[in-house]
């Protein structure tokens, strides 16, 4: 994390440690603990509970009663399971949280796919984030340095690790503040609180 805002998040937060465990190393507090095949295992992080629910906080608006967390992108992009068993994914690219599937069983069919990889995993992202030396530690997810709906560019050259709960809390709150802003919108200020 090297840019100013990283500097300030890590100054806020405290700064990842270099003998934390590395995103694909088992984290026994994980709430969102699923076997993934051995090709898809770095497209997935494992939040821990206590992650999971201060990144959301700022996501209360979405509507997410009802929901159980069940997977998380290397991305933060959380994938929850439905009452009526639909998969339900909270994109913080865009926002949004959309039914991607109508089974968990559609869901894992559906990754097989690469397009669909692409689709719900920013896949090709991931694959050239690694070959450059972006691996993962535990409690950290990607993301683009200047965030897309604030005009970001969504390439490998603007991507670095961050925290999961600083990046999905800070999404929130972002997404929170332009949802109802028209299409095309110049956006020259947002408000982030620490909580």
């Amino acid at each position: 994390m090297t840019n100013p805002f990283s500097r300030f998040i890590s100054s806020m937060f405290g700064a990842v440690g270099a003998n934390q465990k590395t995103a694909g190393q088992a984290n026994a507090s994980s709430a969102l603990k699923a076997i993934w095949p051995r090709d898809l295992q770095s497209f997935f992080i494992e939040p821990s509970n206590g992650d999971l629910t201060q990144a959301l906080e700022s996501w209360k608006w979405i509507g997410l009663e009802g929901l159980e967390p069940a997977a998380a992108s290397a991305f933060g992009d959380i994938f929850f399971r439905a009452s009526d068993g639909s998969v339900r994914l909270l994109d913080m690219i865009e926002g949004r949280l959309t039914q991607v599937s109508s089974s968990w069983t559609e869901f894992t069919t559906q990754l097989n796919d690469t397009d669909r990889q692409d689709d719900l995993l920013l896949a090709g992202l991931v694959v050239a984030a690694r070959k450059k030396g972006l691996v993962l530690g535990s409690g950290e997810c990607y993301d683009f340095e200047q965030p897309p709906v604030l005009g970001g560019e969504m390439n490998v050259e603007q991507m670095e690790k961050t925290f999961f709960v600083v990046k999905v809390n800070i999404a929130g709150q972002i997404h929170q503040q332009v949802k109802d802003l028209p299409q095309g919108t110049k956006i020259n200020k947002v408000t982030i609180s620490d909580r």
